[in-house]
């Protein structure tokens, strides 16, 4: 299993850099990947005069601006990928708003996975633009890189899969298959995970397993299982969080064990809002340190 479709979305130059860097480790770990680069324009936002009117010249000046820009990162992916041994393309597309990464959703709806940048407030332009749209509607998993994180310094060696029973979380983690073969050790993560003793007795009569309380250890086991019958060895780990918030427990967590990559699941207040990010999930997309997979 392996992902044979990628799509690189960058908004930058320097975003393309970071974006074409991870994107080249994970197609190493995979069996020959095709990769897409994608720039993404996004529409014009023009406010009409006090008379009603809207000067055309600024849809023009948008159209040119988007235009170099797209040259630009054309020029710089096909350099890159010029070096590498992997078949490639790169689309330039046009966004029905004026968030370039809606621009971005009919191309990630035919790939295995999409890599793409975490806004840099530095960067003019991406500091006013988010993932939101992109984690919620592509219906892909999606790899968010860092804007702090060097070239230098992708790889895929130490992975933790943040886990807390949840379907988002299971979703996260069979979607990182790929990436969980590539890595040389995978932690199974659950911040204060309900460790009950009694989970699963076996019936004298019939000899089949009945569960009686699907508690963190059970289930952790359970997966555990599931990804070894994969070949990925995992290692369950309950952490504490010691009064901290869960999100707080999980960087420490990634900071002191080295993590390369995160995967967790994406989750939502859907009932007050399609596009609400719970606290967690707002605050890794906010303030991460790894690039981390998300998935919904």
């Amino acid at each position: 299993m392996a992902y044979k479709t990628l799509i690189a979305f960058a908004r930058s130059e320097k975003e393309m850099e970071r974006v074409l860097a991870t994107t080249q480790v994970i197609a190493n770990e995979m069996d020959n990947p095709y990769i897409i680069g994608v720039y993404s324009s996004p529409a014009a936002i023009v406010y009409a005069d006090p008379n009603g009117f809207i000067d055309p010249v600024m849809f023009e000046m948008n159209e040119k601006q988007h235009a170099d820009i797209a040259q630009k990162l054309k020029t710089k992916f096909t350099a890159h990928m010029q070096n590498s041994r992997f078949e490639h393309e790169f689309r330039i597309t046009n966004s029905p708003t004026g968030a370039a990464v809606d621009g971005v959703l009919q191309s990630a709806l035919a790939a295995d996975l999409l890599i793409a940048g975490q806004p840099d407030p530095e960067d003019a332009a991406t500091r006013d633009e988010t993932t939101d749209s992109l984690v919620f509607s592509c219906g892909r998993p999606v790899v968010i890189v860092p804007y702090n994180l060097s070239t230098e310094s992708a790889k895929l060696e130490r992975v933790a899969l943040a886990f807390n029973a949840k379907k988002e979380a299971s979703r996260a983690a069979f979607d990182a298959i790929p990436l969980l073969k590539a890595a040389s050790s995978v932690d199974l993560i659950w911040i204060d995970a309900p460790l009950d003793e009694s989970l699963a007795d076996e019936d004298a009569d019939t000899g089949d397993t009945q569960i009686t309380d699907l508690s963190g250890s059970y289930i952790g086991q359970e997966l555990e299982k599931a990804l070894l019958r994969h070949d990925i060895k995992v290692s369950f780990k309950s952490v504490s969080s010691e009064g901290r918030s869960a999100q707080e427990a999980l960087k420490t967590y990634i900071k002191e064990n080295r993590i390369d990559l995160l995967v967790m699941g994406a989750y939502s207040h859907s009932r007050l809002r399609e596009l609400v990010f719970g606290g967690v999930t707002r605050t890794i997309l906010q303030d991460m340190t790894v690039p981390t997979l998300l998935s919904r």
